[in-house]
């Protein structure tokens, strides 16, 4: 499991990540040229620092080397995003995610070696901090106020049974309602159905449930 993440932008969704990923117990620097951004957050994460991701020699001061992961959360300026991304990469670190605009600019980020592309429309800060930090809990949507929405890769513990083996509903108070299988959707599940490495479940219940579930 990675250990020490840097994020740079504070946007709203370098600002999601970086807190999720502090409360998942991972040591988090965040990096902004906006001192009121960086003012804000400072006491929801392990250490905020005022710098241009830009200036390469800020970066390398701040021990950018030494991470296991580089964010680059910031998507709506092109320079600022592609300058931050070739520091890191030419810094050392093992891996680098960062945040697309458009089509386009994902292809010049893969182009300058990226690991791993996000867009914010699809991936929000939250579903992105549970990977990171080695979570099967994809994402957790509030549907109301009383019931929740959960997407969950398959436990270890879950691969080889079926429904009825792991009678979701008693043990959980949860009721899976679907599945995804190498990108196939399957929302008429069986008792029978077994579960495999790698299926994603869609399970709703309670938000209570929910909640005790994620955690």
């Amino acid at each position: 499991m990675e250990k020490n993440v840097i994020v740079l932008g504070l946007g709203r969704f370098g600002s999601q990540v970086a807190t999720k990923l502090f409360e998942s117990g991972i040591y988090v620097t965040v990096v902004d040229k906006n001192y009121d951004k960086v003012e804000k957050i400072a006491s929801y994460v392990s250490n905020a620092v005022q710098a241009d991701i830009r200036e390469e020699q800020a970066l390398k001061s701040l021990g950018i080397s030494n991470y296991d992961v580089a964010i680059i959360a910031t998507g709506t300026d092109l320079e600022s995003s592609i300058e931050a991304t070739l520091i890191c990469k030419d810094s050392g670190v093992e891996k680098v995610i960062a945040k697309a605009k458009s089509l386009v600019h994902a292809r010049i980020l893969k182009k300058i070696g990226v690991d791993q592309i996000v867009f914010p429309e699809l991936d929000t800060g939250e579903r992105l901090a549970r990977s990171i930090a080695g979570s099967n809990l994809l994402e957790l949507i509030e549907i109301s106020s009383d019931y929740s929405l959960i997407e969950v890769k398959a436990h270890e513990d879950w691969i080889g049974k079926s429904l009825v083996e792991l009678d979701f509903r008693n043990k959980y108070k949860m009721t899976v309602i679907g599945a995804k299988r190498d990108k196939k959707m399957d929302m008429d599940l069986r008792p029978n159905f077994v579960i495999e490495e790698g299926d994603v479940l869609f399970i709703i219940g309670g938000s209570e449930n929910a909640k005790a579930f994620e955690d």
